[in-house]
């Protein structure tokens, strides 16, 4: 009877290490991707001495990621976010080309191939660099009217954030173009276009949505309204219909402003407020477990370091900048789900986008 037992005991184990294993190496269905712009070591730690705990600590796999693109040390943020968006390198300013100004494949297009539905969620407009390398192909991320006129055209399902002023004809109040291209309208020929938060409180499961809460950015964390974590979980309401799967990318967007002012408070506050972000990303994945999570920087801005303050008070006191710009440190790699042994160690910024592309393609 006792030798019964024992074997019995080895092949339940057995059938458990290789449960284990096959889910190791199981690829995810959906894809969350959290980008906070210019968020550094030092902007995670300030932000985890004020708040106490932090959603990136449920994080088990944790790595760094170089930043440089083709042509400097230090990047800016369309050519970080080419890199991660494509898996290729290119120059300063460029939007998912080349450096020889030729379109690169993102893994928004190869999600889209695949039949998943896509979307992007930014505390900035969404004409600017980040969300733009998601769905854009131009030389310059200046030409903003030009990325405005391809997000119409792109098969992108979801977006929240801001910049409904590139939108509209030149004529209407609050317009950033110079022409009388009225693309709000074309957007709402094939989805639904709300613009208040009013709109977005009542949103029902809508297939394709466009939520814009700013002519060009929305306020600061302590102003916005949805706030990043909600439009996040709006986002994966909306998007986890899809039964083939999503591909999702969140930008805390003004973590990089403020460094970029040196300015320490608010660095602070767009950090929880991406962190909270990345737990309502966190939430679905622990329920769905075929969600990979990463969450990184395409650079870190300010050179920013902590110098005094108190962790059993919650205060950052001193703060100190090496610069206004961005800098070349690494920045950090979190990863959640099937798939996230991928992404310990030093990495590039490449592998990361050609990793999620060979996810997406599969």
């Amino acid at each position: 009877m006792l030798r019964i037992i024992l074997i019995f005991v080895f092949v339940l184990n057995l059938f458990s290490y290789f449960s284990f294993a096959l889910n190791k190496k199981e690829k995810p269905l959906n894809i969350i991707f959290f980008i906070g712009d210019g968020m550094g070591l030092s902007q995670i730690t300030a932000g985890k001495i004020t708040k106490g705990n932090l959603n990136l600590e449920e994080f088990k796999t944790i790595g760094l990621m170089m930043t440089n693109s083709r042509s400097d040390l230090v990047t800016d943020s369309a050519a970080a976010g080419t890199a991660l968006a494509t898996g290729y390198k290119t120059y300063n300013g460029a939007i998912s080309v080349s450096v020889n100004k030729k379109p690169l494949k993102t893994v928004v297009e190869y999600a889209e191939e695949k039949g998943k539905s896509t979307g992007l969620v930014t505390s900035c407009s969404v004409t600017h660099a980040t969300p733009a390398v998601f769905f854009a192909h131009v030389k310059s991320r200046d030409e903003e009217t030009l990325i405005a006129e391809q997000f119409v055209k792109s098969g992108v399902d979801l977006f929240f954030g801001g910049g409904w002023g590139y939108f509209v004809p030149e004529s209407e109040k609050g317009s950033a173009r110079d022409d009388e291209k009225n693309l709000l309208a074309e957007l709402g020929k094939n989805m639904k276009v709300i613009k208040s938060a009013d709109e977005f409180f009542k949103l029902k499961a809508e297939k394709r949505v466009v939520g814009f809460f700013a002519s060009k950015h929305p306020p600061k964390a302590s102003k916005r309204k949805p706030s990043l974590a909600d439009l996040t979980s709006k986002a994966i309401k909306v998007l986890s219909q899809n039964k083939k799967g999503f591909f999702l990318m969140v930008e805390g967007s003004q973590i990089d402003w403020a460094g970029h002012r040196n300015n320490a408070k608010k660095i602070i506050s767009e950090t929880i407020d991406f962190d909270e972000a990345v737990g309502a990303g966190f939430d679905f994945a622990k329920k769905n477990q075929r969600t990979l999570i990463l969450v990184t920087a395409d650079h870190e801005t300010g050179g920013f370091a902590i110098h005094d303050g108190s962790c059993s008070g919650k205060k950052v006191s001193k703060t100190g900048f090496t610069s206004r710009n961005h800098t070349a440190t690494m920045v950090p790699l979190f990863a959640y789900g099937p798939g996230e042994e991928n992404f310990g160690g030093i990495l590039d910024n490449t592998t990361v986008g050609k990793k999620m592309i060979q996810f997406v393609k599969k």
